[in-house]
C-alpha cells in the first residue's frame, strides 16, 4: 500500500474545485487517510461545504487568509501532507495558455505527489470518481524508479491494469532522410529494452508497454486518450538549480492530458 495518510484538497467553491473532490474522496477512502479541505479566504461557507457527502470521512476543514500558493506550500511542508488533489484551472485573460498560477507554483515548489484534474475550459461534472487503467510515462532517467513505484503500487492498491509508455523524440526531417528504417527500428528496440529493464527492476508486470516516436507530451497524451486511461502517472523531474522541479514536458502533459495526472 502507498503511504498515504493525509490528502490535501484546496477548494475555492467553484465547479472546477468541486469536480476534483470525488477523486480525493476515493483515494482517502482506499487508504483510510485524513482528508483536509483547505480554503484560502475569509469565507464562512467552508464549514458547510459538502458536509453531508463527507460525513463518513475523517475530514478536517481549514481556513486561511493570505496568498493561496504560499499558504498551501507552507501548510504542506508543516503538516506532512502525503498527497495533494487539486484542479489545474487559473483565472484571468491567460487561463487558456497557462496551468493556474497556484497549481503551477505548487507543482514547481513541492516534492509532494500531486493529482491534478483535467485541464479543459468546462470540465464535466464528476459525482463518483472511477479510477481505472493506470498509464505510467517514464523517460528512463534517474527519477523513473520512483515514478514506477508509485504507479505500480497505485495500480495494485486499486486492482487496476498498468500500462507503460516511453516517448522517443521525433527526428527532424533532415535526420529522417539520413537515417535508415533499420536504424530507427534499432532506436525503438533499445528504448523498448530500457522500458523492460525499468519494469523488471521495479518488480512489476505491465499489461502493455509502448515506445512511441514524437513530441513527448503530445505522444503520451494521445496514447492516454487511445487507451482511455483513467489516471496518468508522470515524474516532475529532479530539482533544478533554482529549487524547482516542474519540467517542460511535465507541464505540457498536465495541460494536455485527457485524464487526471498524478505527478511524482
Amino acid at each position: 500500500m502507498l503511504p498515504i495518510h493525509r490528502v490535501l484538497t484546496p477548494v475555492d467553491f467553484t465547479d472546477t474545485s468541486i469536480g476534483i473532490i470525488p477523486f480525493a474522496q476515493e483515494i482517502a477512502a482506499r487508504y483510510g487517510a485524513e482528508l483536509i479541505l483547505l480554503h484560502v479566504e475569509s469565507d464562512r461557507e467552508l464549514g458547510k461545504f459538502r458536509r453531508d457527502p463527507l460525513h463518513e470521512f475523517n475530514v478536517r476543514r481549514v481556513l486561511y487568509d493570505g496568498d493561496p500558493a504560499d499558504v498551501i506550500v507552507g501548510f504542506v511542508k508543516s503538516k506532512k501532507v502525503d498527497l495533494i488533489v487539486m484542479p489545474t484551472h487559473g483565472y484571468g485573460q491567460f487561463r487558456r495558455f497557462l496551468v493556474g498560477s497556484v497549481t503551477a507554483k505548487i507543482l514547481h515548489d513541492l516534492e509532494c505527489p500531486v493529482l491534478t484534474g483535467v485541464h479543459v475550459p468546462q470540465p464535466p461534472p464528476v459525482k463518483i470518481a472511477e479510477l481505472h487503467d493506470v498509464l505510467c510515462a517514464i523517460d528512463l532517467g534517474s527519477e523513473s524508479s520512483e515514478v514506477l513505484k508509485w504507479a505500480s503500487r497505485l495500480a495494485a492498491d486499486f486492482r487496476l491494469p498498468l500500462d507503460l509508455v516511453h516517448a522517443v523524440p521525433a527526428f527532424s526531417p533532415g535526420q529522417s532522410l539520413a537515417l535508415s528504417n533499420d536504424w530507427r527500428a534499432e532506436v525503438a528496440n533499445l528504448a523498448g529494452q530500457g522500458l523492460e529493464r525499468a519494469a523488471s527492476a521495479a518488480g512489476l508486470v505491465a499489461a502493455g508497454a509502448y515506445v512511441e516516436e514524437g513530441d513527448p507530451a503530445k505522444t503520451v497524451c494521445t496514447l492516454a486518450n487511445k487507451l482511455r486511461s483513467g489516471v496518468l502517472v508522470i515524474g516532475r523531474g529532479p530539482r533544478d538549480r533554482m529549487g524547482g522541479r516542474l519540467t517542460t514536458h511535465s507541464y505540457s502533459i498536465i495541460r494536455q492530458s485527457p485524464c487526471p495526472v498524478l505527478s511524482i
